[in-house]
């Protein structure tokens, strides 16, 4: 009889969602998968047929039935695993702790900085990891964080980077545009887009053909659509959230792509935009700066620096040869390291070990 493995996670047409898909296809070849989820939307990956799917009683998996819902459950089913994200981990960890699971395991994808640090949140975060056998956490600044945020003891976290599909020959462009610099992802203020704006008002000066694209939706929107007209700046683009078909096509047209945000647990934008061979030029903090090799892969600079971040886009764009070999540098890192079948095996295999 084979060995059942639980899973939580939203299916959708996210990077994450497109990962933990292939994943629980990988280990429906050899042991029983079920996969509990909040939302079902439009995604690109088929899902294995034998794989059982429930939803959620709530949109959001945090009621008392829901706990009832995924104790009956996992009681049911008696998983050796079960892997929780997202909005689900306290559920799942104590429905994990009070029925045994030899394996309930929380897989961390964001930062403590990401939430308000209310002080009571913290320490019920601390009490639900300890009832957890194993956290996996997708970068070191993850990993520390739950260090020295939540307490836990590093020999219980275990770091497996994100990863994503490699489309680059699959997505169809016209070509680089020369002019053109792109920001994907939210416009929240953890992420950096004025500093970004600040910077760009200085690359017009010397490169006055260069246009801004940011693609995103967030509670900063209209500040930084003020900044935008404070600056002066006549040649930024705002679009609301795209397709991911349509996010890989502006990577691959983009001259290059800047993350600046102030922190970040990985960032999945990053390996995005080297998988379609994009120059990208990123904070030097947290997950960012474990990706980017300054000056091989892309170009870091100090976070929160304006002028910093203008004098890096200035050098790519005077320089065609560095540009392209960041970039192709860039692609192969991608490919070594974060390639979405090389990490899926390399997961299941680690998951196996446990079994």
């Amino acid at each position: 009889m084979k060995k059942t493995i639980v899973l939580s996670f939203s299916i959708a047409g996210s990077s994450a969602s497109d990962y933990f898909i292939r994943l629980s296809n990988r280990f429906a070849q050899e042991f029983k998968v079920v996969i509990v989820t909040d939302n079902i939307d439009k995604h690109s990956q088929l899902l294995n047929s034998d794989i059982q799917l429930h939803k959620w009683p709530s949109r959001r998996p945090t009621k008392f039935e829901d706990f009832r819902f995924l104790y009956r459950l996992l009681k049911a089913e008696r998983p050796k695993l079960a892997i929780s994200m997202f909005g689900s981990v306290n559920i799942f960890l104590i429905c994990g702790w009070l029925l045994n699971i030899r394996n309930s395991v929380a897989w961390v994808r964001t930062l403590s900085t990401q939430f308000p640090q209310k002080r009571i949140m913290i320490l019920r975060k601390r009490l639900v990891y300890k009832l957890s056998t194993l956290l996996i956490a997708n970068s070191a600044a993850t990993k520390n964080d739950l260090i020295d945020v939540y307490k836990v003891a590093p020999k219980k976290i275990t770091v497996l980077p994100n990863a994503v599909p490699n489309y680059y020959s699959a997505i169809e462009t016209s070509g680089i545009d020369n002019d053109l610099i792109v920001y994907i992802g939210r416009l929240h203020q953890s992420k950096g887009v004025d500093v970004l704006l600040k910077a760009f008002a200085q690359v017009i000066a010397d490169f006055p053909l260069a246009k801004l694209l940011i693609v995103g939706n967030g509670p900063e929107k209209n500040n930084l659509e003020n900044l935008v007209q404070d600056l002066k700046l006549d040649s930024v683009t705002f679009l609301d959230f795209v397709p991911k078909q349509q996010v890989l096509k502006f990577f691959k047209s983009a001259y290059c792509s800047v993350i600046p945000s102030a922190t970040e647990a990985f960032g999945f934008t990053v390996i995005e935009a080297m998988s379609m061979k994009t120059c990208v030029i990123g904070a030097n903090n947290t997950g960012i700066k474990e990706i980017i090799v300054d000056g091989e892969s892309g170009l870091q600079f100090e976070t929160g620096n304006f002028a910093d971040l203008s004098e890096k886009i200035k050098r790519v764009f005077s320089d065609r040869n560095l540009r392209d070999s960041l970039a192709i540098n860039g692609y192969k890192r991608f490919c070594d390291l974060y390639e979405v079948d090389f990490a899926v095996e390399r997961d299941f295999q680690y998951f196996k070990k446990l079994l």
